[in-house]
């Protein structure tokens, strides 16, 4: 099992290990490799408004090289606290395009890993985009601020039911996960029709053994209700599809995929 862990900003770095190193600790052998994609304006190959708006980020946020080494300094601040016989930490930087670059690193990993955009930097958005639209790969997306609290493994997982193809690849991609979880509950909300009977086949078929917690829809928002849901049950991380619309859509018309991520205070496993 090879995870990605994406360092978008210093602040966020912890965080995003937590997770990756939580992720990683149910299987044998896994390792975690973190990457800082280092967006220099004066060595991308890209449009001259994209170059001078990352020009322009030089005031609030440093040049590209103080990030990276801001980045560099979190990363090796969390790796002194890591106990000795924890899967192994990889450290690499590269030059390029966020998204270009984030897509062609997600071709030798199985999870890509970061944290929820909310240090309002460029490359946090068009790492997310590119994890979420371009890598085909399971996305496991934290929330700023989330810590592992001596967690150790994701041990109760909601998994979010819907008939998409989109969660039928989160749970393909999270089976790892569910097959070593002491707990899985399918989160139904809505009646307990044919499609949250396959969704739980589909679910069985992975070698878990889930709970049907089906219930009625009582939020304005799908999205929230589903991670209210997961939060009642304990759950330490939530599986979902993401996007059954188009981002575009989402962001103009609302979607549940941008209520759950807006309510999520868990990890969430996303595909799309």
């Amino acid at each position: 099992m090879r995870l990605l862990a994406i360092l978008t900003g210093a602040r966020s770095a912890a965080s995003c290990l937590d997770a990756a190193m939580t992720a990683a600790r149910s299987f044998d052998g896994a390792s975690v490799e973190a990457l800082h994609v280092m967006v220099d304006p004066e060595r991308i190959v890209a449009a001259s408004e994209e170059i001078n708006l990352q020009r322009l980020r030089e005031h609030d946020e440093g040049t590209p090289q103080q990030r990276a080494d801001a980045i560099r300094a979190a990363f090796l601040a969390w790796s002194a606290s890591v106990p000795e016989g924890a899967p192994g930490v990889g450290w690499k930087v590269l030059t390029g395009p966020e998204e270009e670059t984030v897509d062609r690193a997600a071709r030798a990993a199985d999870v890509i890993v970061l944290v929820l955009a909310r240090e309002a930097n460029m490359d946090s958005a068009d790492a997310f985009h590119a994890a979420i639209f371009r890598s085909g790969k399971p996305v496991l997306v934290v929330p700023a601020g989330w810590r592992d609290d001596a967690r150790g493994v994701f041990a109760t997982i909601a998994v979010a039911l819907s008939d998409s193809e989109a969660t039928r690849h989160a749970i393909e991609g999270a089976g790892p996960w569910l097959r070593t979880a002491r707990r899985v509950v399918a989160i139904h909300i809505g009646d307990r029709g044919e499609a949250a009977l396959a969704a739980t086949r589909l679910l069985l078929e992975t070698g878990a053994e889930p709970e049907l917690h089906a219930v009625p829809p009582g939020k304005p928002s799908l999205g929230q209700q589903i991670v209210e849901e997961a939060r009642s049950i304990g759950a330490d991380l939530l599986v979902a599809g993401a996007y059954r619309h188009s981002e575009v859509i989402e962001w103009l018309l609302g979607g549940t995929t941008r209520h759950l991520l807006a309510a999520a205070d868990l990890p969430v496993l996303l595909a799309h």
